[in-house]
């Protein structure tokens, strides 16, 4: 655990799924004196009220936090609710990603849908979400040559993440599909529609 000036800490985790956990244990205010929690691929930001607590103090509580946690178990299988979303699962890699995997494309779909997820991060570009708890047979590399123009909506891989572009752009992850469903819109507040801990599973539109 790092500190962030007297009134924040970082706390560094071993995976994505073990970020979101601790993310999503700490939003029922276990932490006295906590401000406010922002989560990373593989760590926590945690702001709090110098007035109430301190560095040390809060590491103390977050070793109490996390050892009566289910690790990663809180990251996908946690309480909350469920969204599900639509993917048209006709991305131009899905092939290659078949191939990649030894699985047939409907192996692959079928093994993309088995899953509960869950969003751990928004970033990279506005919008883009960066969504754990995949299989992890499908962890495949960024294709070798980004694409120019990766199409609003666009559902990929890459590593242990599925990612869903919020609008059209260059990118480089493995695009199996599109997300049918609008996730993101500059002109709502929020403009994304989900957030960090968001629990979700896909399914064939």
């Amino acid at each position: 655990m790092l500190t962030y000036g007297r009134s924040a800490v970082l706390v560094e985790l071993d995976s994505a799924d073990e970020a979101a956990a601790l993310h999503a244990r700490l939003a029922d205010g276990a932490l006295a004196g906590l401000v406010e929690t922002m989560p990373g691929l593989h760590t926590v930001l945690i702001r709090f009220d110098p007035a109430v607590t301190d560095s040390k103090r809060l590491a103390l509580q977050l070793a109490e936090v996390w050892t009566g946690s289910d690790s990663t178990s809180d990251a996908v299988d946690g309480p909350g609710d469920e969204v599900c979303l639509r993917v048209d699962y006709s991305g131009p890699d899905l092939v290659d990603v078949a191939a990649h995997t030894g699985m047939s494309t409907s192996e692959v779909i079928a093994t993309h849908q088995a899953r509960r997820y869950r969003i751990v991060l928004i970033g990279m570009a506005p919008g883009f979400y960066f969504i754990a708890g995949g299989d992890p047979r499908l962890r495949v590399p960024r294709r070798p040559s980004p694409r120019v123009e990766v199409p609003r909506g666009a559902l990929g891989l890459a590593g242990e993440f599925t990612g869903i572009y919020p609008r059209s752009g260059p990118g480089g992850w493995q695009l199996i599909g599109r997300a049918v469903d609008e996730l993101w819109h500059p002109t709502r507040l929020p403009a994304a529609l989900l957030s960090p801990g968001t629990s979700i599973r896909f399914a064939a539109a």
